[in-house]
């Protein structure tokens, strides 16, 4: 919850912090991409509970009152966090004015998690696409399927990577296929 919540806080009052936060992100992207790729995704998916390693150690299970082991699933299902990463990073860039930062780290950001969205939503013979076996931010209704946080902000991620990309200087290796597809599954 550090990125929707603490970083907006510290990119309008000390954008170094921020950054630094985005940082430690950035570093841990190898392992985003590894965990996507590792589930069948394209591009990245940042952890809920993030190691040193990249990797997620939200525990998997713990006892209730009575002894019984239950499954916490919100390491597994709790993917608004792949676009919550680029939302922070987009709110520092927007805040900062850290041209340098959009032009490049930013950028890979918005990209990656834009490419593990794509690969993760199913569109359906009727055209609608969804987003299937979530749990959402409040954390009590697990899996659910087309949570509206989930479906919106990952709506958000892939326009605003598109955007991103049609401003980019350099070779994004995103071609016009690729951005009209992310287009196209944002709209449905």
């Amino acid at each position: 919850d550090a990125d929707p919540f603490v970083l907006p806080f510290l990119a309008a009052t000390h954008p170094a912090a921020a950054r630094s936060m985005l940082e430690y992100r950035l570093r841990r992207l190898p392992a985003a991409l590894e965990v996507a790729r590792a589930a069948g995704h394209a591009g990245a998916r940042f952890p809920w509970e993030s190691a040193h390693t990249g990797r997620d150690v939200t525990p998997t299970s713990a006892r209730d009152r009575s002894g019984r082991i239950v499954p916490i699933r919100t390491g597994q299902l709790e993917e608004h966090i792949v676009a919550q990463v680029p939302l922070a990073a987009c709110c520092y860039v927007d805040w900062s004015g850290d041209d340098e930062f959009a032009r490049g780290p930013c950028r890979r950001i918005l990209v990656e998690t834009a490419r593990y969205w794509a690969s993760r939503i199913r569109v359906e013979p009727d055209g609608r696409a969804h987003i299937f076996g979530v749990i959402g931010p409040d954390e009590y209704h697990e899996p659910v399927d087309d949570n509206a946080f989930t479906n919106v902000i990952a709506r958000w991620n892939l326009r605003r990577a598109v955007e991103a990309v049609d401003r980019a200087d350099e070779d994004d290796h995103v071609d016009v296929g690729e951005q009209r597809h992310w287009l196209e599954l944002a709209d449905a």
